[in-house]
């Protein structure tokens, strides 16, 4: 089943708001193992909305719709439909109560304006959404008002249209409990679309490819990309099958070939972050955590504390910025900091001794580096990071990096380095 993904507003074409809808739309229909082909932005503009209906009628089996259904006059969603479907508008009682109803909960009185968002095409399903105030619409073409649609029903006959606010909360409210079941029944007996992400860290997209070899010899026919970021590269499988079973059966598959290739870089599926990771870890091993930062200004730390529940093993942190803080505040020594400068593996183990003990953590992280762009020498260029790591009971040590000439990748590979030498650490 192919879907295309239709966001109308200006806002979105303007940059004015980050188009997540169809971020959330096309995660839960791949989930489906349903295929997303298309993702199309356009602005409150009749003509253009209209056209790209037909644009992407033509391309797909569904089109999902967000935005445009507000109750003031730039939202045209609803007119554009009309138009297409030469459909006409007539009241929808149960919408109509809804309406009044939820207004009386929160002390008001139903508008002239907003009682019109109840005026629905005849020949939609409508959508109820107890989330807010636009009701879904569902459109089947051609079928039973194969006449109402005109020359658009019969050249798309059986092809649907849904219609849905642009409020991300209201639009996945509407997605879960409306349109996914009523698409699942559509979906059954067709074809099947399934993928999955191995994530992996500590080898870039080349080596890893080398690493992998012929892909044909794993692939049974069927896809794989690779899709590198700061923090490593991430690959997706892609397969396509009769049943789910039988995706699912792949998939199995040629994961693990490749883990038997590659293995040993990969450390989670689908998005799993490493920080929720080492987490676990930490968690399993009863360990607890402190960090010193210094090019990173906080980010180890934030990083850290983005898993529920990290009050458990994260104890704090200093962002050590300045030489001054890095003596006063963690005990490094001034005289370290002359003969070697701030970014050393002496320092970086000062930094990691110093807040171990002060926190009296199981594990003292430190990071200090040149993040860039400014700073850099022909000695120490940009890129230059030191993490330092000491466990209770052991003497710091201090691992180098080069990250690059970017500064905010520079901070996000030094973060990810400073997780993995806590992993191994604590699983050694």
């Amino acid at each position: 089943m192919k879907i295309s993904l239709l966001t109308i507003g200006d806002e979105i074409c303007i940059g004015q708001i980050v188009n997540t809808n169809a971020a959330w739309m096309a995660e839960a229909c791949a989930k489906e193992g349903w295929r997303v082909v298309a993702h199309s932005v356009v602005g409150d503009d009749l003509p253009q909305i209209l056209s790209e209906f037909e644009r992407l009628l033509s391309l797909t089996d569904i089109v999902l719709i967000t935005g445009g259904l507000g109750p003031t006059h730039d939202d045209r969603t609803k007119t554009a439909l009309l138009e297409y479907l030469h459909d006409t508008l007539a009241l929808h009682e149960p919408t109509l109560a809804h309406l009044t109803a939820l207004f009386q909960r929160f002390g008001r009185e139903l508008s002239e304006r907003n009682a019109a968002q109840a005026l629905l095409p005849t020949t939609c399903t409508p959508l109820q959404n107890d989330k807010g105030t636009a009701a879904g619409m569902w459109f089947t073409l051609g079928a039973a008002h194969s006449e109402t649609h005109g020359e658009v029903g019969k050249r798309h006959a059986g092809k649907i249209l849904v219609s849905m606010p642009g409020v991300p909360h209201e639009m996945k409210h509407l997605m879960e409990e409306r349109v996914i079941p009523r698409l699942r029944e559509r979906a059954v007996g067709e074809e099947v679309m399934l993928y999955r992400t191995l994530m992996t860290t500590g080898i870039v997209e080349s080596s890893l490819a080398d690493l992998i070899g012929d892909v044909d010899a794993l692939l049974e026919g069927q896809e794989l990309a690779f899709l590198p970021s700061a923090s490593g590269v991430k690959l997706r499988i892609t397969v396509t099958a009769a049943t789910r079973t039988n995706a699912e059966g792949l998939l199995s598959r040629i994961d693990e070939r490749i883990r038997g290739r590659a293995g040993r870089y990969i450390y989670g599926v689908d998005g799993q972050s490493y920080d929720n990771i080492l987490g676990q870890k930490l968690k399993e091993k009863g360990m607890t955590l402190a960090v010193a930062e210094s090019c990173t200004g906080g980010l180890l730390g934030a990083t850290l504390t983005n898993m529920r529940g990290s009050s458990a093993y994260f104890l704090g942190g200093v962002q050590c910025y300045s030489n001054e803080a890095k003596v006063n505040m963690v005990g490094v020594s001034p005289e370290t900091l002359r003969q070697h400068g701030a970014v050393s593996q002496e320092v970086a183990m000062e930094l990691a001794a110093g807040i171990q003990a002060r926190f009296q953590a199981d594990i003292g992280v430190s990071i200090t580096g040149i993040a860039g762009p400014d700073g850099g020498t022909p000695e120490k260029p940009v890129g230059t990071i030191w993490v330092g790591i000491c466990a209770k009971n052991h003497a710091p040590f201090a691992q180098k990096f080069s990250t690059g000439t970017d500064r905010a990748i520079n901070r996000e590979r030094a973060v990810m380095a400073a997780m993995q030498l806590v992993y191994k650490q604590i699983s050694e």
